[in-house]
């Protein structure tokens, strides 16, 4: 939790300061590293990565979203930061309950027990590429919210891919099910039941950014231009605004489940080498 707070506070400072690591003859020097075939410092996040400031750019832009009965993937930290003074009620939802935050606990996919029309906002961060049956998890995160609630979620186009899933200590192994496309986004949308005026998606990056990200470097190495801007050809974010209709009643679709999933032992995740780091270094 506290490792998010900090991600979000760095956003600023990178998204309104000069760092020295940005200069023309660093960058040129750490360019000269690319040619490798493992991420830099052997996935070790010391700094606020890419997708996770674009994230960040995207959550202050719907920060008055974030209020009244809140809901968030995993923990609270994130509608807590952006919430405030205007969230009343902070919940988690998870598959244990492994912190007293979890007070909802369900597979999102699976969450028919769970009763509707409860939440103002609902946050649905770095959570989707591991759900398989994903048109059912976007049903049940409309289906939590009240009439004109919000749903915040993102689909990543790339990243690094779990051979033999992850652990995370939140109930049962991650397995990486789908890397997504802004195509692929708004028909899962439509699907629903929903009209494109319901939603809007906000597309980030560009061949560096994506680069940057799979190789392990901060975005406080990249200039403001090499950040910002957005090459509709080289998705590596896409952020969805949803909110759910006065008179949505989208029926429920058909549930789907894997045929297959890996055998050998998953990943389990590191507070001090990450994901990337324990795939490396284990």
């Amino acid at each position: 939790m506290a490792r998010t707070r900090e991600w979000y506070l760095q956003y600023h400072d990178v998204k309104h300061g000069r760092n020295w690591r940005s200069w023309p003859l660093i960058r040129h020097v750490r360019g000269m590293g690319l040619r490798r075939l493992r991420p830099f410092g052997d996935g070790r996040q010391d700094h606020l990565s890419v997708i996770r400031y674009y994230w960040a750019d995207f959550l202050e832009a719907h920060r008055g979203d974030v209020r009244g009965c809140g809901l968030e993937i995993g923990e609270t930290a994130t509608i807590r930061y952006y919430g405030g003074d205007a969230l009343e009620q902070a919940d988690a939802l998870d598959l244990a309950p492994h912190s007293p935050e979890v007070r909802v606990v369900a597979n999102l996919a699976r969450a028919g027990a769970v009763p509707g029309e409860q939440y103002d906002c609902f946050l649905v961060q770095f959570t989707t590429n591991v759900i398989y049956d994903i048109p059912s998890a976007l049903y049940h995160a409309i289906r939590l919210l009240k009439p004109g609630g919000v749903l915040l979620t993102n689909f990543w186009s790339t990243d690094f891919y779990f051979a033999d899933g992850l652990d995370m200590g939140t109930g049962a192994p991650l397995y990486m099910h789908w890397f997504f496309t802004p195509i692929q986004v708004e028909n899962l949308l439509l699907g629903l039941g929903l009209a494109r005026s319901d939603y809007a998606l906000s597309v980030y990056g560009n061949l560096l950014a994506k680069t940057a990200f799979l190789m392990n470097l901060p975005a406080r190495e990249l200039t403001p231009a090499e950040r910002e801007t957005r090459d509709p050809g080289q998705p590596l974010l896409i952020c969805a605004r949803v909110v759910r209709p006065l008179h949505w009643d989208s029926p429920a679709p058909p549930e789907v489940e894997p045929r297959w999933l890996p055998a050998g032992p998953p990943l389990h995740i590191n507070p001090v080498t990450g994901h990337f780091g324990d795939a490396y270094l284990r």
